[in-house]
């Protein structure tokens, strides 16, 4: 019996390697195109981070500020009014600040690249002509911000606009995703601070007239905000003067400047007022009680209050608070018509 041995064919080297080629290439292709995809479908973050402990993480923000220069270069802001209202923002990965402000013509932001400790002025997007030529307070909420603009003489009305951040770094003038129009008695429908959170399923939206007497609360259907169905409700409206401070830290309330919604991890909701009253630079902290069942008169708390030793700036300009993904908060103030920013960092 002969056994018949099978030999083997010699490899063809060159084949293999343009095989491997041609492998490498069609994954690199399709790896590729998964992450464009990926890039396209990623939607906007419409939510700010939690912090574990709000009062605490306040009550660590330090007495005294840093000074963060700006370079203005060539820009000017418009004659009239002043600065409003300031925030930090990441936009496609690069840190700014963005200061609102009002003038005799346009409501406006300024935008401000921050690297290290230095800025530099790279834009002023002007918002709204005349009549509608005050931008006030305002507040960033992930990928966007939400701002009130105001008609500041005749204080009949005003509008609340919600902004992507890109937009910010785009040609022209920005465009809100989001509008809601005012119209009321004298003061009563203006619009000179406004803060934004995510909470409970859906957004609140903190709107404060003028010396922030009353603040009318929205809630909006729990959409995101890149949902073409998104909208606001006007909830109800608190009354400072009509306010049960029975339970207070104590009776004072100012006409703040500033307000920016904070929630914890546990889903409670703060709001911080700025503002300046009696020479002072004053930061007040309120638990916002959301529940249905709470009686309107009752649905600020407050919990206490911090004097803070701004320098060159003042809360009676721009203010506002940080909230960074490692859960600190850091508050910034700015100039009345200066470039200039303090930051009030934990100790």
């Amino acid at each position: 019996m002969t056994t018949q041995r099978t030999v083997p064919k010699p490899v063809d080297y060159a084949f293999s390697g343009r095989m491997l080629a041609v492998l490498i290439l069609i994954a690199s292709l399709l790896l590729t195109g998964a992450m464009a995809r990926s890039r396209s479908e990623a939607q906007p973050v419409d939510v700010n981070p939690r912090i574990s402990d709000v009062p605490a993480a306040l009550n660590e923000v330090s007495q005294t500020p840093h000074e963060l220069a700006c370079q203005a270069g060539d820009f000017t802001i418009p004659a009239g009014g002043h600065f409003q209202g300031i925030q930090q923002a990441m936009i496609r990965g690069e840190r700014f600040a963005i200061i609102s402000g009002s003038s005799d013509s346009d409501s406006y932001f300024v935008l401000a690249s921050i690297e290290n400790s230095t800025g530099r002025i790279i834009a002023l997007k002007r918002l709204l002509p005349r009549p509608f030529k005050h931008a006030g307070g305002f507040q960033v909420l992930g990928d966007y911000l939400a701002v009130g603009i105001e008609d500041n003489d005749a204080k009949g009305s005003s509008k609340i606009w919600i902004l992507e951040l890109s937009q910010l770094l785009g040609p022209g003038r920005p465009k809100p995703i989001v509008e809601i129009e005012r119209r009321g008695e004298y003061k009563r429908a203006t619009a000179g601070a406004v803060a934004i959170a995510k909470a409970r399923g859906r957004h609140f939206l903190f709107v404060a007239t003028w010396d922030s007497a009353m603040i009318d609360i929205y809630a909006s259907n729990g959409k995101t905000l890149h949902d073409h169905d998104f909208a606001f409700e006007l909830r109800e409206t608190w009354q400072a003067d009509k306010a049960d401070r029975s339970s207070w830290f104590d009776r004072h309330y100012a006409a703040y400047q500033n307000i920016n919604l904070v929630v914890d991890r546990n889903g409670r909701v703060f709001m911080v007022g700025f503002g300046r009253t009696n020479d002072q630079n004053v930061m007040d902290i309120f638990e916002v009680k959301l529940g249905e069942s709470v009686p309107t008169a009752k649905r600020f708390e407050k919990l206490g209050r911090r004097i803070l030793g701004c320098r060159k700036t003042s809360f009676r300009s721009g203010s506002g608070l940080v909230i960074t993904d490692s859960g600190a908060l850091t508050v910034l103030s700015c100039g009345h018509r200066e470039f200039v920013i303090e930051r009030f960092e934990p100790d």
